[in-house]
């Protein structure tokens, strides 16, 4: 009943319902003029309705110039306060107070270009890559260097913006003084060398903007700017620096609090080799759960010690709640801000309010949360777990006055997905799934035994089971459907979501290996630990699906060799972001991939390979492991023409891609039986 995560909590001028902030983000949801679009009022409508203290809109440009997302919030003059405040409406009716990020560009516009840049510009019209020095480009590789007047007239862009948040309504104000920024680019120690004006301060333009906001809004309104307080990098700020230098300033200044982040996206030597500075930002699927709950308590002391109180927000890879009451304890953070997790599912703070935990949909942080593209490559913020987020009000689910019998083949991923979605519209689902147990590859594909976060995988397949058997849905496993158990039922709908199967190759002796057991796929070695590979030296093929087992394999200590017959290694699609990480423990480990390398043949104990240089080799080994890749399992379309059945194809059994797709592809078509 005393969940420190709803405790309410009063800063200097605000009192906070719960400890759980949506964080700024940016969600590329405007107009194409930066006005606010109801696609926008419904996304920050779901997460005030999923009980959060506040919910702060994300990123909003000051000035058009400094535009790195065509479909960035603004906020450049008083017309702009209208359609704001239709969405600080619908945060307030649902009792959360609202927040919003001020942002100007700096050294980031230009990122995501497609297209050869002029020095100094963005990829978007009018906009421009600038900073201090210009001598850590982030966007546009070829920047200027922001002059002082400019510097000036942006002290006044950034307060109008202010006045005009709070005219439409905000409760507070948050900057952008972060992630390469300009403000943040000036207040960095790498970034901001050589200047002969007064910017050679490096936090004089925050603090201008700072006062002048106070200026105009009132030295009572409340401000919590989100800072880099640690840049993490090579010769750059750390904490201590921050808090002698910063956070002193801060203070006097009244702020309400910080937003505490310790990354940045400089092109700079980080501290520590193993997670970057830009991996204290985002962090990536390998960074460590709670990775910033160090330098968040550090911080905190360094506070206490210079007899600063000041409210901290923490984040950054805090997904379920036991890690946000890690964040929010003793010596650490006064709030969680939540950024991926709000939005594979906002409504986890009233979940925890109501005593619903085991419903919150965990974050993964598997792949791109960003089904339509990324934010900085002309995409727009979502969940590939969440398909309802950035389409909350269009998505949502409606009884239907026409019930209708749907037959889903498969229940992994879109499998249940589409289940769920159809019972909730209240349609006749029964799920028939071939094998024991519901999940399809999402089941096995985080059984590595070395490899960090991997239990992440398993959350989206435990939350799909759960709601699976909350909604009553009739499910027969080991039952595989045929075509002539459909023909016979005459079934309204019929939805394959059988997945994909390994693309094995026709090579000489292969079938005979994997029937004995010498060669095994990747799915029978992460799907069956009770059958563990024998003893000795193994042989893995398939490098672009199976680099992370291979990795896994070579860090307990297995002796392997990884061939791929590609030239050049191409990972599967869900391992883009992980590769950095992968890399730099594949060397640590002495793993090598051998490129252009094909299977000739396969005997008991050896495997032949031919080399990209003509070589033959004969292998000696204990197992032949393959990892082909993935061809789409359809063993229904074209077989049910004119049935008076409508067949829908979803995820792998399409095309191979990623559980994301299938979810997507199951959430809409079930939306539109």
């Amino acid at each position: 009943m005393n969940d420190p995560l709803l405790e309410p909590f009063k800063t200097k001028n605000l009192t906070f319902k719960n400890r759980m902030v949506h964080a700024p983000t940016t969600m590329n949801m405007s107009d194409d003029k930066g006005y606010v679009t109801r696609q926008a009022v419904g996304a920050y409508e779901s997460l005030a309705a999923g009980g959060f203290g506040a919910v702060c809109v994300g990123a909003t440009n000051v000035r058009w110039d400094g535009l790195i997302n065509e479909r960035m919030l603004g906020i450049y003059d008083d017309t702009y306060i209208i359609s704001h405040r239709e969405l600080v409406e619908v945060i307030h009716h649902n009792e959360s107070l609202a927040g919003i990020q001020l942002f100007y560009g700096g050294l980031i516009p230009g990122v995501g270009a497609s297209f050869p840049l002029e020095p100094g510009k963005g990829w978007i019209p009018g906009t421009v890559a600038w900073g201090p020095s210009g001598k850590y480009p982030i966007g546009n590789q070829q920047p200027g260097v922001v002059p002082t007047e400019v510097y000036k007239q942006l002290v006044e862009d950034f307060a109008q913006a202010g006045r005009r948040a709070r005219e439409a309504g905000y409760d507070y104000l948050s900057y952008h003084f972060c992630h390469g920024s300009l403000p943040h680019v000036t207040l960095s120690l790498l970034e901001n060398q050589g200047r002969e004006d007064e910017y050679a301060d490096h936090f004089l333009f925050c603090e201008q903007i700072l006062q002048r906001t106070q200026e105009l809004c009132g030295k009572d309104f409340p401000l919590i700017p989100r800072m880099v307080c640690d840049e993490n990098y090579e010769g750059g700020a750390d904490i201590d620096y921050f808090v002698d230098n910063y956070a002193t300033r801060l203070h006097a200044l009244g702020v309400d609090g910080i937003d505490c982040t310790f990354g940045s996206m400089l092109p700079a030597k980080s501290r520590n080799p193993e997670v970057s500075s830009g991996q204290y930002i985002g962090g990536g699927f390998y960074v460590p759960n709670l990775v910033t709950l160090p330098s968040v308590k550090k911080m905190r002391a360094k506070l206490i010690a210079k007899g600063i109180d000041m409210p901290l927000m923490g984040s950054c890879n805090v997904n379920t709640p036991e890690q946000m009451r890690a964040m929010i304890g003793e010596g650490a953070a006064d709030f969680i801000a939540s950024c991926r997790q709000s939005l594979d599912d906002p409504d986890f703070p009233r979940k925890i309010t109501e005593g619903r935990e085991e419903e919150i949909r965990k974050s993964t942080r598997t792949g791109a949360s960003l089904m339509t593209g990324n934010i900085f490559a002309k995409g727009m913020a979502g969940s590939a777990q969440n398909a309802a987020f950035g389409r909350d009000r269009e998505y949502r689910i409606q009884k239907t006055p026409d019930p209708k019998r749907v037959y889903i083949a498969g229940g992994g991923s879109g499998g249940m997905e589409y289940a769920i979605t159809a019972r909730a519209a209240g349609h006749d689902v029964i799920i028939f799934e071939a094998s024991a147990e519901l999940g399809g590859v999402m089941n096995w594909a985080g059984n590595y035994k070395t490899l960090r976060n991997m239990e992440q995988i398993a959350y989206q397949t435990q939350w799909h089971r759960l709601m699976v058997t909350k909604a009553g849905i009739a499910v027969r496993l080991n039952t595989e459907l045929t075509v002539e158990a459909i023909l016979a039922d005459k079934p309204d709908v019929v939805v394959v979501a059988t997945g994909a199967k390994p693309a094995i190759p026709s090579v000489p002796g292969l079938d005979a290996a994997l029937a004995s057991g010498f060669a095994r796929t990747i799915d029978r070695v992460l799907g069956q630990p009770s059958d563990p590979l024998p003893d000795g030296n193994l042989v893995l093929w398939g490098a672009g699906e199976g680099i992370e087992l291979g990795l896994d394999l070579a860090q307990a200590g297995r002796i392997i060799r990884l061939l791929d017959p590609g030239e050049v290694l191409v990972p599967s699609n869900y391992l883009g972001s992980r590769m950095a990480a992968i890399n730099i423990w594949a060397a640590a480990a002495g793993l090598v991939t051998e490129q252009g390398v094909t299977l000739n043949e396969v005997r008991e104990g050896e495997v032949v390979v031919n080399h990209a240089d003509g070589r033959t080799e004969t292998i000696t080994c204990a197992a032949l492991i393959i990892a082909p890749g993935r061809v789409a399992n359809d063993p229904f379309s074209g077989k049910l023409n004119k049935s008076g059945v409508r067949l829908q194809v979803v995820g792998d059994a399409r095309t191979p891609r990623s559980y994301g797709n299938a979810i997507h592809e199951a959430a809409y078509l079930a939306r539109n039986i």
